[in-house]
């Protein structure tokens, strides 16, 4: 029982990283990649009927956090409150910049917003993982800003300028992945920690081949699988989740109705909005 809901709390925590990670990478990018003010405005229109379904992962990942591991959910508010503090400031700013914005006034707070996101989230995993925490930041900043870019090379007509950026974006992430593992911290299992830099080298690799060949779709999948990957490492890492976190047996069987009502919509929800989106190109 602990196998299952420790892999539904990974898959949805991944999700969340591989979805929601070109919302932050086209926050941070769009007023860099437009020229003008109608530029712009296509670069995030591009982002915004995919970015509030995307942070419907993170909620579900947060309820069965609370629900069935209260224990891990309490350690991990307590020893880590600032980076929490931060993300949640981050989510905020970006979220409700993004629905308010107008024109240019508003660019600031989207793009500031991303950031702190992005910075948020590589400080926590770092903290959690015992890396080095500017590491962490700098890695999860250059990976969103790299899903971004694909994503933005894949859904925009005008992509040259993007796909010049997402070019250049491939030398840090692939520098932050072998710096993660050369500098991992004592949770870290060296063959888990090992394998993943593989596997996610690999993933880069081929997003970097199938964007040359302009097949954007692969190239996306790539990225989403890089930026999925801190995420899954903290559930690869030795003492992140242990026996015992997890709640009695009743408040389980609970959660577990609620979830095989909750998880199927938020699937069904996330493919009519990217069924719809394509079909309204």
């Amino acid at each position: 029982m602990e196998g299952v809901w420790v892999a539904l709390l990974g898959l949805l925590t991944a999700g969340y990283f591989a979805l929601a990670g070109f919302d932050y990478g086209v926050g941070l990018l769009y007023r860099f990649v437009g020229r003008d003010e109608p530029e712009r405005a296509r670069a995030l229109r591009a982002m915004t009927p995919f970015f509030l379904g995307n942070e419907v992962w993170l909620v579900a990942a947060v309820g069965v956090l609370f629900g069935a591991f209260p224990r891990l959910e309490g350690e991990l508010l307590s020893g880590h409150r600032v980076p929490f503090v931060t993300v949640l400031v981050g989510l905020v700013l970006f979220t409700a910049a993004v629905q308010l914005r107008i024109g240019p006034f508003w660019d600031v707070f989207v793009v500031v917003g991303a950031l702190v996101v992005a910075v948020g989230w590589g400080v926590l995993l770092g903290d959690v993982l015992g890396g080095p925490p500017v590491l962490w930041a700098f890695g999860l900043v250059s990976v969103f800003l790299l899903h971004g870019a694909v994503f933005l090379a894949w859904r925009l007509d005008d992509r040259a300028r993007v796909l010049v950026v997402a070019r250049v974006l491939f030398a840090p992430v692939a520098l932050f992945v072998v710096a993660a593992v050369l500098l991992r911290g004592p949770v870290a299992a060296p063959a888990v920690g090992l394998a993943g830099a593989v596997v996610v080298l690999a993933a880069l690799a081929g997003a970097w081949f199938a964007l040359r060949a302009r097949a954007f779709r692969m190239a996306f999948a790539g990225t989403a699988v890089v930026c999925a990957a801190p995420a899954l490492a903290v559930f690869g890492a030795r003492g992140v989740v242990t026996p015992g976190v997890m709640s009695h047996t009743p408040t389980l069987q609970a959660l577990g109705w609620v979830a095989a009502v909750v998880l199927p919509l938020v699937l069904v929800f996330q493919w009519a909005t990217w069924r719809l989106s394509r079909a309204a190109r």
